[in-house]
């Protein structure tokens, strides 16, 4: 019987080892497979954030943030995912590349290729991706009154959970309901009153460029991402320098 045995698994032992490949390739794409869907539907929620039409976009400070280096990691993570999810790259590469340990080295290529091509405008919603992954954006509602702290700031508030907006050190990203300042020399400049004080609370978003289209007459809601500048006591305006504006 022991013959029989060791004739039979000459015989079959290469159709079995071909077969659990098959099977090892079955499951490691299934994997990428389900990966690659959630990865999908996460960037299509994003796709309908507040975040849509851009007013305004500081290009030389964008493309400054990118060529740092203080957010490489972040940005890395954020370009391989947004690549996995715009572009046509074969399944079958992703899997090949997971299976020999080449997922880093092809990661990192790809971030190469985008540096070189981006331009502003592409490079802020990847920068935006990678400020949220690295979680630097305080996020400030005025009409709601609300502030979500990120981790630094939300460790460094006492036991009240007071926020001052305008000494709030971090990316802000303030959503409001805006007007255009009249008679502004350089730029534009924005203001939206939030709170019930008297007399009224602003917060004031300085650009210094031009804006990408139109500026909507009356008021309208916008959202500015910048840093805050400070306060105005004259004025009772907390000034934040622009980024990034969309409405």
């Amino acid at each position: 019987m022991a013959v029989t045995d060791g004739l039979w698994w000459s015989v079959w032992w290469p159709w079995m080892t071909a077969w659990l490949v098959t099977a090892a390739g079955a499951l490691a794409l299934a994997a990428v497979l389900v990966r690659h869907a959630r990865e999908r539907r996460r960037y299509t929620a994003a796709g309908r954030s507040a975040y849509s039409m851009c007013l305004y976009l500081d290009e030389q400070s964008v493309m400054d943030l990118y060529e740092i280096g203080n957010y490489r990691s972040a940005l890395e993570e954020a370009v391989e995912l947004r690549t996995k999810v715009d572009t046509s790259v074969g399944v079958w590469s992703r899997v090949l590349a997971w299976l020999f340990r080449a997922k880093r080295d092809v990661s990192q290529e790809t971030f190469r290729k985008f540096v070189r091509k981006d331009k502003p405008i592409n490079v802020i919603g990847m920068l935006m991706d990678a400020f949220e992954r690295a979680d630097v954006i305080v996020h400030a509602d005025l009409p709601t009154l609300t502030v979500t702290p990120n981790r630094a700031l939300s460790d460094s508030l006492g036991a009240e959970r007071v926020v001052t907006l305008s000494r709030v050190g971090e990316f802000v990203s303030v959503r409001g309901e805006f007007t255009v300042v009249p008679d502004v020399p350089d730029g534009f400049v924005l203001r939206a009153a939030y709170g019930d004080q008297e007399p009224p609370v602003y917060v004031r978003v300085v650009a210094s460029g031009t804006a990408r289209r139109s500026i909507p007459a009356g008021t309208f809601t916008a959202r500015c991402l910048g840093k805050m500048t400070g306060w105005r006591e004259d004025t009772r305006e907390a000034t934040l320098e622009a980024l990034a504006i969309f409405w």
